[in-house]
């Protein structure tokens, strides 16, 4: 297993509901890949550096997550067909290690 943090941006024209069941959506599919989420902090609606799709500001959330490594593709492809969500980041977390 392999330790990410992702962070995705969704439409800000959705309800809290509506966000709760996207936030459901991609742990199910984490889930369903044999990962787990260590770690979920919605940050909330904030405002985008730049317009993305015709949106100025979004809700965005962060995961910590643990994933195989070959199952990293199939959650970015699951990501970007997901129209609700504008945007999304995953990066591999280093393990610090002490000296």
């Amino acid at each position: 297993m392999r330790s990410y943090e992702l962070i995705f941006v969704v439409r800000p024209e959705l309800t809290d509901g509506e966000v709760g069941t996207i936030r459901s959506d991609v742990r199910n599919q984490i889930a369903g890949l044999n990962g787990t989420v260590e770690k979920e902090d919605p940050w909330g609606r904030r405002q985008l550096a730049f317009e993305i799709k015709d949106c100025t500001e979004g809700i965005y959330t962060m995961f910590d997550v643990n994933l195989p490594p070959e199952s990293s593709g199939k959650l970015n492809d699951q990501l970007k067909i997901d129209e609700r969500i504008i945007r999304y980041l995953m990066t591999v977390k280093e393990n610090k290690k002490p000296n």
